[in-house]
């Protein structure tokens, strides 16, 4: 069976944006919470996302208005979730949130329907405890903005079947998403490691007082991360080495050296929380520009990036 109708479960940023990406590529989709005021506000700004799509001609299904009549609202899951082919869950990331909600939808969604997790770190294993039918269910997890930034990282648990897995894999697909498959479970996945990681060592860098937050971010932005949109980690160190093996035999030692001097800690000192609140406290665009106005430039520069790299 195809997938034509779609629940969102939760409205919160997460939610908002699988349910603009849903409906601008020409889905039905219920949008669910369990408040009115926040699938309220949640709509006002998918309009105003939708607006944003089509300011920067990114949104290929019609008008604003024409796409956001394909939302609908609820605020309860069985009437989300009764006639979807795929649910796609986004509330909070907190294990014992998580599977009283898929309980919940495993009891009401018909017996083909995906349930799909937009968990950041947690375990679709665990998840799936909760279900009476777990082969159905699958992580599905996005980066924000969910509809600018392609990837997707899909993962089943240990009893979720590989057609669940590849249908989640076709439709992310069909969404015009670049979906990438784990071999298996990890907490965080594959980006939210690779940013925990960076994220360590970027707040250590600050807690030494070694440089500002301002000039990690600088460094960073104005460094690896211009490279980074078109060569990953493994592409990077095949070209400094000319050829990876030429990379490992050069600079292993090297890499020792930096290695042994970074932080191990795996929860932030409160010393560290401290000095990283005050220095992002103190960086320009933060004493300057409101949530709202970086996060907008953030997505104009997106949308820009994106254009380039499609060779629009």
């Amino acid at each position: 069976m195809g997938i034509n109708k779609i629940a969102c479960v939760g409205a919160g940023l997460i939610g908002q944006g699988w349910a603009t990406l849903f409906s601008s590529e020409g889905f039905e989709v219920i949008l669910q919470d369990v408040s009115e005021a926040v699938l309220e506000e949640s709509i006002r700004n998918i309009r105003s996302t939708l607006m944003f799509l089509e300011a920067n001609n990114l949104l290929k299904q019609g008008r604003p208005n024409t796409v956001l009549e394909k939302i609908k609202t609820c605020t309860d899951i069985h009437d989300a979730v009764s006639h979807a082919d795929y649910v796609q869950e986004s509330v909070p990331d907190r294990y014992e949130i998580k599977k009283q909600v898929f309980k919940e939808m495993d009891g009401a969604a018909p017996n083909h329907a995906i349930l799909a997790s937009s968990s950041s770190g947690l375990l679709m294993t665990e998840i799936q405890k909760a279900t009476k039918r777990p082969q159905r269910c699958v992580l599905v997890h996005p980066v924000l903005p969910v509809y600018l930034i392609p990837v997707v990282e899909i993962v089943g648990g240990e009893q979720t079947s590989r057609e669940t897995v590849m249908a989640a894999y076709h439709l992310m697909e069909e969404l015009r998403k670049t979906p990438v498959l784990l071999k298996r479970e990890v907490p965080g996945y594959i980006v939210n490691r690779l940013q925990a990681a960076l994220l360590r060592e970027a707040i250590s860098l600050v807690d030494q007082d070694i440089a500002s937050a301002e000039d990690v971010d600088r460094a960073f932005c104005m460094g690896p991360g211009l490279r980074d949109p078109l060569v990953g980690p493994f592409l990077r160190i095949h070209l400094a080495g000319r050829g990876v093996e030429g990379f490992i035999e050069n600079y292993s030692q090297s890499y020792r050296y930096r290695w042994e001097t970074m932080e191990t800690w795996t929860s932030i000192p409160p010393s560290a929380a401290k000095n990283v609140v005050r220095e992002v406290r103190e960086m320009e665009v933060v004493r300057t520009k409101t949530l709202e106005e970086i996060t907008n430039w953030r997505d104009e520069m997106l949308a820009k990036l994106l254009k380039l790299m499609r060779g629009e």
